[in-house]
C-alpha cells in the first residue's frame, strides 16, 4: 500500500510589527477556552531553510477542536468534558496534560518543499496528497484536479502551493490525524505544516484591508480553500464568515466616512468661491456634520485593531469580543450626540438646498465623483446613525451560530446589552429631534392672515412642537366638513390648513393662535357624529345625506377664555385620537402655567384685602358706614422717611402707612374724586374733584391722617389750580417735557377740548400758555414724550408742542392711504378702533395704542412694518407702559406683551381687575396699583384688594452674545429679529419728531 504523503509548509518569517497608527491600541491576543490551554505551550520550531530558530505561542483553530469531537464520538472510555476548559498559564503545574497546536496565522510559502514519507506515520487506506506549486499529483499517476474557481487566485501561480486533493482527502481521516491524542500527527511541526494550508497568502489578506480586492472577493470563503472549509462544521464555517463580515463592514463604513471627509467636507469648506456666506458656512458646517470626525478617529482606531486582529488569526478567528467591547464603551456618548442631532443635521442640508441653488450644484459634483457610486450627502452622514443597529444584528449572528460553551457565548450577550440598551435610550433623543424638525419646518412655512403682525417667538429657548395632527371642523351653514391640521406648541395652539406645494407642506393659519394661557378645554366627552364625505358619484345627493361614506367622528371643545367668539368644536377621528388630544393639551396647560408662574415678568403682592368694602345685599343699616366704596384712584410717596399710600374710593380719600396698609385712615370726605397724585418735591397732594384740579399740602395731609393737626387748618392749604374751567376738566397728568416738571389737564366744550399746560414749581405753578392748545375733538387723555404730548381724543391721536401751539400732527398719517391697500385696510381698522395712547420702542419706532389692535410708526407718523397690525387676546379699557413691556388692561385680565415685538408674554386673571388711576413724575417707570375683587363678602359688604405690582428682574448672568452658541442659531436669531422689527428709512428727521436725539 502506497504510503501516506504529504508536504512540508515553511513558516514565513514575520517582520517586526508596523507602528500602530495614532489612538490604535495593540490588541490583547489573549486565547478564549480550550485555546488558552492548547497556546500556552511555548514551542521552538526549527524553520526548514532557514538558519536558527524562532520562539512563538502556537494557537489552535476551531476545525482542530470539531475535527477532535467527531473523532472522540466512539470513544466513551473517558466521561464528556468541556472543548473549551478553564485557562492554565504555561508555568502552571498541570501544564503536562496540554499539548501545543498549529496557529492559524501562518500562511503558506513559495518555498514549501515536498513533505516525504515517514515511517513513523501510521498508514492509512485514504491518504491525503498534497501537491507544491506543480499540478501534477505525486503517486496518483494522473493529472491533478483544477482548483476551484470560488477562491482568489494568487497574482503569481508560483507563488500559490498545493490545496487539499478532492480525490485522496478523507474528512474524518484528517481530522483523526490531527486531534487524536495518540496519533503522531499531533507533533507541533506536522500541524504548523498542514493548517497552513488554510489560508491563501498574507499578501491576499493585506489586499483585502486596503481595499485592492474585487467587491466579490472580499467573502471569507473566497480567502479559504474549500477543501479546508469542508473539514469544518457548517455552524462554525457560518460563524467564521460573519466575524469576517464584521471587520469588512467595519473597513467599508470607514472608508465612507473618510469619503464624507474627502468628498463633501473638505472641498465645502476650501471652495472658491464660497459655497455661502462666510458668516454662515461654519454655523452650517457644525450643525450638518456635528461630531463627525471624533467619531471618525473612533472607528480609524477600532479598524486598525481589528485588522491586526484578522492579520495574526486568520482564517480562524477565535474572538473579536474584547475589541468590540472596548469600541462600544469609547464612542457612546459621540454617537449619542450624533443621532440625537441628526434629524436636525438632515433638516438644515434640505433647507439649504432649496434656498441656495451653489449648495445644490456643489452637491451634484460631489455626488458624480466615482468614489461615491452616486450616493448623495444624506447617505453618507446618516451612515454614522445606521451603523450601531447594523453591528447589533452582525453580533447577534455571531453569537447564533457560537458554541454554547465557547467564551463568546458569554460576552457577545453582554456587548449585546449594551448596545441595545444604548440604541433604546437614543430613541427619545431621536424622537425628539424629529419633533424639532417638524417644528422648524412649520416656522418656515406657516403663513399667517394678510397685514396682522403675529410674533410667537418660535425660535426662542426651549420652543418645542408638543403634537401636531388632523382634526375635522363642521361649516355652520351647510354642514359640510373640512379638515385642518392642528399644531401644539409649548405656548400656542393653531389650527392651519395644510397645502404641499412642490415637496414643500405650507401652513396657511386659519384663526388667529390661542396663547395657552387663554387656552380653556371643554368636554371630551361628546357622543361620535356621523361624516359624510361627496365624491363624484354621490355629490348630487349629498344634501339629503344618502349615497354618501359615512365615518364616525369625535367631537371636543377648545375656546378662548377671554372671548366669547372664539369657540371651536373640533373633531377627532377616533376616540383614541381624541384622548391623545386630551392628554396633550392637559399637558400642555399645566407645563405652561408652571413656566409661566416661574417666569412672571411682574410681581403681584396685596397690600390689603378687608379694609376696603362695596355695598351688597348682605350688609346691614348699621354697617353702611364701613363702606368704602369701589377703588377709583392710587398713590404712593416717601415723606421724612415713612412711606405712605394714600387711594380714592366712590366715597372719599383714605391714608395708610406702608408699613400697615391694612388699616386706613379717612382724610377727605369727597364722593367726586377720580385722580390723585403725590408729589413731596413740592409739597402738594393734587386730586380731581368734581371735574376740578386742586392740591393740599402733603405734610398737612401726613399729619392729618395722624391727628396731628385738625380738619380746618388742612382745609387752609387747599389751592384751586383749574377756578377758569371749574366744572370742565375731565383728566389731568403729571410729568417732564424738555427738562421740567409739568401739569397738564384739559377743558372740554360741547365738541372740542384745550389742553392747559403749567409749569411746577416750588411755592406755585406756572401756566405755559395762557390760550392753551386747541384740539377739534373729545380728548380723553394726554402722554408725555420727551418733548411733545400725545393727546388722545375720539378722533385718534395728536401731536402738540404746547410751547408751539400752532404746530399739530396727527397720527398715525394715512395720507397715502388712498395708494396703498395694505395702509388702507389698517386705516380702516383703526378709525373703528378706540385710542388708547402711544409708546416708545427701539429703532425710532412708536407703537400706537388701541382697544383691539396695536400698529407701528416712524417719527414722522407713517406706518411701519408694511402696515401690519398686533392684535390683543383681550379687548383694552387701558394700558400702563413698563419698557419694554406694554401691559393691556380689560375686564378681569391683565395682558403682557413685548411692545418691539408684540410678543405675548404674561396673562393675569383675577374677577374686577383693572388699573387704579395713577400719575407720576416718574413716568413710565416705578411700581403701580392695581384692584381686583378680594376674597370676603359678609355683613361689611364685598372686600376689594389693594394690590401692588413690581417688575422682576432675570437672575440670569446673560450676555449679548454667547461665545458658544453656534452660527446657526444666530442665524435663526438674526432672522427672527429681521420679522420682528422693520428697517427705518433714513429720511431726514422732522424737528417736530426728534425725539430720540
Amino acid at each position: 500500500m502506497e504510503p501516506r504523503r504529504t508536504q512540508s509548509a515553511q513558516a514565513h518569517i514575520r517582520s517586526p510589527s508596523q507602528p500602530l497608527p495614532p489612538g490604535a491600541r495593540q490588541p490583547d491576543h489573549r486565547p478564549y477556552g480550550a485555546m488558552a490551554g492548547l497556546l500556552s505551550v511555548h514551542s521552538v520550531l526549527a524553520v526548514p531553510g532557514q538558519g536558527g530558530h524562532r520562539d512563538r505561542r502556537l494557537s489552535g483553530s476551531s476545525a482542530d477542536l470539531y475535527a477532535f469531537e467527531n473523532n472522540n464520538l466512539n470513544n466513551s472510555s473517558s466521561p464528556s468534558t468541556s472543548t473549551y476548559p478553564q485557562f492554565q498559564s504555561p508555568s502552571s503545574p498541570n501544564n503536562n496534560s496540554q499539548f501545543a497546536f498549529p496557529e492559524p496565522q501562518l500562511y503558506r510559502s513559495s518555498s514549501a518543499n515536498a513533505y516525504g514519507s515517514n515511517a513513523n506515520h501510521h498508514n492509512h487506506h485514504n491518504t491525503s496528497v498534497i501537491s507544491t506549486g506543480s499540478m501534477t499529483a505525486s503517486g496518483s499517476g494522473g493529472v491533478r484536479k483544477p482548483a476551484r474557481q470560488d477562491t482568489i487566485t494568487p497574482d503569481n501561480v508560483s507563488e500559490m502551493s498545493g490545496g487539499f486533493s478532492e480525490e485522496y482527502f478523507d474528512r474524518n481521516q484528517y481530522a483523526a490525524s490531527v486531534t487524536s491524542v495518540n496519533s503522531p500527527e499531533r507533533s507541533p511541526t506536522f500541524r504548523t505544516e498542514v493548517f497552513a494550508q488554510l489560508s491563501l497568502d498574507q499578501d491576499t489578506i493585506k489586499k483585502f484591508q486596503e481595499g485592492k480586492l474585487s467587491e466579490n472577493d472580499e467573502e471569507w470563503h473566497r480567502l479559504v480553500d474549500p477543501e479546508a472549509r469542508a473539514a469544518l462544521p457548517d455552524k462554525e464555517v457560518k460563524r467564521q464568515s460573519v466575524l469576517f463580515e464584521v471587520i469588512k463592514s467595519e473597513k467599508d463604513y470607514v472608508a465612507d466616512l473618510e469619503l464624507l471627509h474627502d468628498v463633501f467636507l473638505r472641498p465645502l469648506i476650501e471652495a472658491q468661491p464660497p459655497i455661502m456666506q462666510p458668516d454662515r458656512i461654519n454655523g452650517f458646517i457644525h450643525e450638518v456634520f456635528w461630531n463627525f470626525n471624533d467619531i471618525l478617529a473612533r472607528h480609524l482606531r477600532l479598524s486598525a485593531a481589528l485588522f491586526e486582529r484578522q492579520q495574526d488569526q486568520h482564517p480562524i478567528i477565535q474572538s473579536i469580543a474584547d475589541i468590540i467591547l472596548e469600541a462600544t464603551l469609547s464612542f457612546r456618548e459621540d454617537y449619542e450626540s450624533y443621532i440625537k442631532h441628526y434629524p436636525l443635521a438632515e433638516a438644515r442640508h434640505r433647507r439649504e438646498m432649496r434656498r441656495n441653488p451653489a449648495y445644490q450644484e456643489f452637491l451634484q459634483r460631489c455626488t458624480s465623483d466615482k468614489r461615491t457610486k452616486k450616493r448623495d450627502l444624506i447617505t453618507f452622514i446618516s451612515r454614522a446613525v445606521t451603523r450601531l443597529p447594523r453591528l447589533k444584528l452582525l453580533l447577534e449572528t455571531v453569537l447564533k451560530h457560537t458554541p454554547e460553551d465557547h467564551p463568546d457565548a458569554e460576552h457577545l450577550p453582554i456587548i449585546l446589552g449594551i448596545l441595545g440598551d444604548f440604541l433604546k435610550s437614543t430613541q427619545p433623543g431621536i424622537a425628539a429631534a424629529e419633533s424639532r424638525v417638524k417644528f422648524v419646518s412649520f416656522c418656515e412655512n406657516v403663513t399667517f392672515r394678510k397685514g396682522e403682525l403675529i410674533d410667537m417667538d418660535l425660535y426662542g429657548e426651549n420652543r418645542t412642537m408638543v403634537h401636531l395632527g388632523t382634526v375635522s371642523r363642521k361649516h355652520r351653514s351647510d354642514y359640510t366638513w373640512i379638515d385642518l391640521t392642528a399644531v401644539l406648541l409649548d405656548h400656542y395652539f393653531i389650527l392651519t390648513r395644510e397645502e404641499v406645494r412642490e415637496e414643500v407642506t405650507r401652513y396657511y393659519v386659519v384663526s388667529r393662535p390661542i396663547p395657552l394661557d387663554f387656552l380653556q378645554l371643554g368636554p371630551f366627552i361628546g357622543p361620535p357624529e356621523s361624516r359624510r364625505d361627496a365624491t363624484s358619484e354621490n355629490k348630487a345627493f349629498l344634501n339629503i345625506g344618502i349615497f354618501a361614506d359615512a365615518r364616525s367622528m369625535y367631537p371636543f371643545l377648545v375656546s378662548d377664555i377671554s372671548s366669547e367668539e372664539r369657540r371651536y368644536i373640533l373633531y377627532a377621528s377616533s376616540e383614541r385620537e381624541r384622548t391623545k388630544w386630551k392628554e396633550v393639551l392637559e399637558e400642555a396647560k399645566m407645563l405652561r402655567a408652571a413656566h409661566a408662574d416661574a417666569n412672571k415678568l411682574f410681581a403681584f403682592e396685596v397690600l390689603s384685602d378687608d379694609y376696603m368694602r362695596e355695598r351688597t345685599v348682605l350688609v346691614s343699616g348699621s354697617a353702611k358706614k364701613a363702606i368704602t366704596g369701589l377703588l377709583v384712584s392710587a398713590t404712593t410717596f416717601i415723606l421724612d422717611d415713612r412711606a405712605y399710600i394714600v387711594v380714592a374710593t366712590q366715597l372719599g380719600v383714605y391714608v395708610a402707612f406702608r408699613s400697615d396698609p391694612s388699616v386706613f385712615t379717612r382724610i377727605l370726605d369727597l364722593s367726586k374724586v377720580t385722580m390723585i397724585t403725590a408729589l413731596p418735591k413740592y409739597d402738594r397732594f393734587f386730586l380731581l374733584h368734581n371735574k376740578s384740579v386742586i392740591s393740599y399740602s402733603l405734610r398737612a395731609l401726613t399729619d392729618l391722617a395722624q391727628n396731628r393737626i385738625s380738619a380746618s387748618q388742612f382745609e387752609k392749604t387747599l389751592v384751586k389750580l383749574t377756578p377758569k374751567a371749574a366744572g370742565r376738566v375731565t383728566f389731568f397728568r403729571v410729568g417732564r417735557l424738555s427738562g421740567k416738571d409739568m401739569l397738564i389737564y384739559d377743558e372740554r366744550s360741547l365738541v372740542n377740548t384745550t389742553i392747559h399746560t403749567v409749569e411746577l414749581r416750588v411755592g406755585g405753578v406756572t401756566e405755559i400758555n395762557k390760550k392753551g392748545s386747541y384740539v377739534p375733538a373729545i380728548v380723553t387723555d394726554a402722554q408725555f414724550l420727551a418733548k411733545h404730548l400725545a393727546v388722545i381724543s375720539d378722533r385718534g391721536m395728536t401731536i402738540i408742542d404746547p410751547f408751539n401751539i400752532l404746530t399739530v400732527v396727527t397720527v398715525p398719517d394715512f395720507t397715502k392711504s388712498n395708494q396703498d391697500d395694505m395702509m388702507a385696510a389698517l386705516k380702516e381698522k383703526c378709525d373703528s378702533s378706540k385710542t388708547l395712547g402711544i409708546v416708545p420702542v427701539p429703532n425710532g419706532e412708536f407703537m400706537c395704542i388701541y382697544e383691539e389692535y396695536g400698529c407701528y410708526i416712524h417719527k414722522h407718523g407713517h406706518p411701519t412694518r408694511k402696515c401690519g397690525f398686533v392684535r390683543w387676546e383681550i379687548k383694552a379699557n387701558t394700558f400702563l407702559f413698563r419698557a419694554p413691556y406694554l401691559l393691556l388692561f380689560g375686564d378681569n385680565f391683565v395682558e403682557i406683551r413685548h411692545a418691539p415685538t408684540g410678543q405675548f408674554r404674561q396673562m393675569i386673571q383675577h374677577t374686577g381687575l383693572k388699573l387704579l388711576e395713577q400719575t407720576t413724575l416718574e413716568g413710565d417707570t416705578g411700581e403701580f396699583l392695581m384692584t381686583w375683587k378680594g376674597e370676603k363678602n359678609d355683613e361689611f359688604g364685598q372686600s376689594h384688594a389693594v394690590v401692588q405690582a413690581l417688575e422682576t428682574r432675570d437672575l440670569r448672568m446673560t450676555s449679548p452674545q454667547s461665545p458658544g452658541l453656534p452660527a446657526a442659531e444666530e442665524e435663526v436669531s438674526a432672522v427672527s429679529l429681521h420679522r420682528s422689527i422693520s428697517a427705518i428709512s433714513a429720511v431726514p428727521v422732522d424737528p417736530l419728531w426728534d425725539e430720540w436725539s
